[in-house]
């Protein structure tokens, strides 16, 4: 896969790495603080969906990017953390669309609002981590001492 003729998967990995962090702080904001909840609305679900909706076509794109260069061993570990994004981000998207629609009720309870919140703060940081992980070991492996 390409684009321009360089490798998609370079091009597209940086639509994850910025979309799903940047939704994943603005979940844990729109959990802990009520007026977040009133202002960024659909926003924080819609960030989630998309960022989620990209990491098969972003992996797709690292799998053939991996095939070109014969597979090589040192990308290993970057491929063992892209494999984890995926459920994360599929655990975000689901969580905070759930939240929006819960949400929006009116006859909204604390109680579930709280149990939420924390599977939103539990995903939100399960899918952070994974993607810094990820990240940061396939610029390990582009850059660093092979």
């Amino acid at each position: 896969m390409e684009i321009n003729g360089l490798p998609a998967h370079v091009l597209l990995v940086h639509l994850v790495v910025v979309l799903l962090p940047l939704t994943a702080v603005a979940a844990i904001v729109v959990s802990a603080w009520p007026a977040a909840q009133r202002k960024l609305t659909f926003l924080v679900p819609l960030g989630a969906v998309v960022g989620a909706l990209a990491v098969p076509v972003t992996t797709r794109a690292g799998h053939d990017l991996a095939t070109r260069l014969g597979n090589p061993p040192f990308i290993d570990k970057h491929v063992g953390f892209g494999g984890m994004v995926l459920p994360w981000a599929a655990a975000l998207a689901v969580t905070t669309v759930a939240q929006w629609l819960y949400l929006r009720r009116d006859a909204a309870t604390t109680g579930l609002r709280l149990v939420l919140s924390v599977l939103v703060v539990v995903s939100a940081i399960g899918t952070a981590t994974i993607v810094a992980l990820t990240g940061d070991s396939g610029a390990r492996a582009v850059w660093g001492n092979r």
